[in-house]
């Protein structure tokens, strides 16, 4: 599983006392993994192209004072030939800086990335307005000889009341959301850094 931490999609096979907890949609060859009562709002999930579009509550803040709000997440994946340009996610990311400031996207100055030569991962987080949110975007890069798997999540956070900067969103999107990829993909080492990106 992407922590969109690599495992095989083997791991993730519920067992009884999970079945109900677990969803596990065909996702090329691996599968995208719903965990408790997440909804599906819509998808096409083919051998070529992948869209899905998924929501559920959640309660941010503390048990004594908990703060409502919902997860929406858009997931969109091709497969297509492999490429290095296409591989290299920091610099894809660079290259869509620009426009996303101009679309009134904050994004943080730091983001995660890691990757061997199978697997690349980027993570970026931020907050916007109108209305406000906040959102984790993962880029999700996995090769497969002269096969590319190109994936991009996009999870966006809403709630009436800020529920502070200690929030981790990543957190809560990784605890309901995430993808499983084949046996053949997961890499035996893998190493996450942080980076600080140009303003």
């Amino acid at each position: 599983m992407i922590r969109l931490s690599l495992v095989p999609a083997a791991f993730f096979l519920p067992t009884p006392s999970a079945a109900q907890d677990i969803v596990q949609l065909p996702l090329f060859d691996g599968a995208l993994v719903l965990s408790g009562e997440v909804g599906l709002l819509a998808s096409e999930l083919e051998p070529d192209v992948a869209v899905a579009s998924v929501w559920r509550p959640v309660q941010f803040g503390t048990p004594e004072k908990p703060l409502a709000g919902r997860m929406d997440c858009k997931l969109g994946g091709l497969r297509t030939d492999y490429t290095e340009a296409m591989f290299d996610l920091r610099q894809r990311y660079r290259d869509s800086k620009s426009r996303r400031r101009e679309a009134g996207l904050d994004d943080d100055r730091k983001t995660e990335f890691e990757a061997t030569d199978e697997v690349a991962r980027l993570q970026v987080t931020g907050n916007a307005n109108g209305p406000h949110r906040h959102y984790v975007l993962t880029y999700l890069a996995l090769r497969d000889g002269d096969t590319l798997y190109d994936l991009r999540l996009n999870c966006e956070f809403r709630h009436l009341q800020d529920p502070g900067s200690s929030t981790d969103y990543a957190a809560i999107m990784h605890r309901y959301i995430d993808i499983a990829v084949p046996v053949a993909a997961a890499p035996t080492a893998f190493t996450a850094t942080t980076e600080q990106s140009d303003s």
